[in-house]
């Protein structure tokens, strides 16, 4: 059965909600066995060649261009079609992923040491010998996000937000298991597995939907023809993106010992919420999007744009402002356990201080540039992109050598909310959006989250005060739960006192899906 947007965004955030605890789970498990140690630092410049290919093969391809295709034909009934294309795009994006992790097998040795200058030749050598096993996982990667893409068209989200969950998984029982037998390799296959598993969990739903699948290359098909013009941009958008992480990386090899650890975690925290709330509804809406703009309905794309703009921000700003206040608390708890120690948590809580102010920034993106890709532009997208890469490259080179990881972050913060920023500037007149109602939104959730932040911040230092509670886990995550409860009760009820409409709709929505769930198990 197809989801309405609203039932889609809903039911994405609770799976997203799993994954991204389990993502937590997995980095907690990570910190615990390896520590801030240089071969957890070496996994993670590893990490970096395959996730690149990943990025720029496949999820340009799909958030550009596939989705929108496909569902364009599938918006004229020619199922037929749509699935020639999908086949000749999957063929191809896996043949260019084998033929491409062979070429970066072989030039691992040359092209790790440019990437991760560790100043251990053994470091070094670990880096290259992990990169190389983990050069098959975007091959599975590239086929479980054209499923997911494929799935998504059709409005069926199960399996394919199922499958975040089962990569944490697999990567939590390589590292608790194996990595007293494997010791860091048990991450690099651990994430190989995970991949893998992503793809196949996915195959029976995508079977029960008839896939029609062909063993074809046809690249001279109009369809698989347009998915490459408008994949070109935003793969050198992302291409672009990548810069970021491979300078960031380069910069972080160079500092103390830890360091691109705790970068990672930081980053990775961040990244946290921004997939519960921006991606989750980005991902829902985006089919949609794309289905109207086949169509010519853009007064239905602009309402469905703006609905979703404002919900990303009534669920974002209160966020960062959370993450503000908590970060001391919220590092200690989710990561400092086994060789997970003080020095790492005080360096990732710091990088993650910066890196929250960006938040905002990062959500709003994710369906800005949906609304310009649903539409088959990506050409201002990658324009955009290109000026906040060169704003962020530049700032990350003159703050690093004198702020560390935290100059690192920074950078990637004021890049991004200049970004955001100026998507939205440039969309508004084109989508005809009411800048008017969004500002006002805005304001009252900023006001909401700021008295949030304040009941915070005032809860801790009272309780800081009258009892130390942070001697011992259970005491900090006492004092912690009951800071986002105080925190939360504050929010909701500037929320219903400034009378921020996003609250009911929210809410109104939830109602709905509960009540079609109960009318379903009746």
């Amino acid at each position: 059965m197809q989801m309405s947007v609203g039932r889609a965004s809903l039911f994405m955030i609770v799976t997203l909600i799993a994954s991204r605890l389990l993502g937590w789970l997995r980095l907690s498990v990570i910190g615990a066995k390896y520590g801030q140690s240089p071969e957890l630092d070496a996994f993670w410049a590893a990490f970096r060649i395959p996730d690149t290919l990943f990025n720029l093969l496949v999820a340009g391809a799909l958030a550009s261009a596939f989705i929108p295709v496909f569902t364009g034909y599938l918006a004229k009934e020619r199922e037929d079609e749509a699935w020639r294309v999908a086949s000749s795009v999957m063929n191809a994006i896996v043949l260019l992923l084998v033929g491409l992790s062979a070429v970066m097998w072989i030039l691992a040795p040359w092209i790790v040491p440019m990437l991760a200058p560790f100043s251990d030749p053994h470091q070094v050598e670990t880096t290259i010998h992990l990169s190389r096993i983990m050069l098959l996982s975007p091959i599975f990667m590239g086929l479980s996000a054209l499923f997911t893409g494929i799935l998504n068209s059709y409005r069926q989200f199960l399996s394919g937000a199922t499958a975040p969950l089962v990569y944490n998984f697999v990567i939590i029982l390589f590292a608790f298991f194996l990595s007293p037998f494997l010791g860091i390799e048990a991450l690099a296959w651990g994430t190989v597995a995970g991949a893998l598993m992503m793809w196949l969990v996915q195959v029976p739903e995508l079977t029960f939907r008839r896939t029609r699948y062909k063993l074809t290359l046809d690249l001279s098909h109009p369809g698989v023809r347009e998915i490459v013009r408008l994949t070109v941009p935003r793969t050198l958008a992302l291409g672009a993106v990548q810069l970021i992480f491979i300078v960031d990386t380069y910069l972080a090899a160079k500092m103390p010992q830890g360091s691109l650890t705790a970068l990672n975690y930081a980053f990775q925290l961040m990244q946290l919420p921004l997939g519960v709330f921006s991606i989750a509804i980005s991902a829902a809406v985006f089919p949609t999007l794309s289905r109207y703009a086949a169509q010519g309905l853009q007064a239905k794309m602009r309402d469905i744009l703006q609905q979703a703009i404002r919900w990303i921000l009534f669920l974002t700003l209160p966020t960062v402002v959370m993450m503000i206040v908590l970060r001391r608390p919220i590092v200690n708890l989710l990561f400092q356990y086994g060789q997970f120690g003080p020095e790492a948590r005080e360096a990732t809580q710091e990088a993650f201080l910066f890196y929250s102010l960006g938040l905002a920034g990062h959500a709003l993106i994710q369906i800005l540039a949906r609304a310009y890709y649903a539409s088959k532009d990506t050409r201002t997208p990658l324009a955009l992109t290109l000026v906040s890469i060169g704003t962020n490259v530049v700032l990350s080179v003159l703050l690093a050598p004198t702020y560390g990881i935290n100059g690192l972050a920074f950078a990637n913060s004021v890049a991004t909310l200049a970004e955001a920023a100026l998507f939205l500037a440039l969309l508004a007149p084109r989508a005809r959006l009411k800048i008017g109602g969004l500002g006002g939104s805005s304001l009252k959730v900023t006001a909401a989250s700021l008295l949030m932040g304040i009941a915070m911040f005032g809860f801790i230092r009272a309780t800081n005060i009258t009892v130390d509670l942070q001697q011992t886990k259970p005491g900090l995550f006492l004092q912690t739960a009951i800071a986002i409860a105080v925190g939360l009760a504050a929010y909701l009820g500037a929320a219903t006192l400034f009378r921020v409409t996003e609250l009911a709709e929210i809410t109104a929505a939830v109602r709905t899906r509960l009540a079609r769930r109960g009318t379903e198990v009746t």
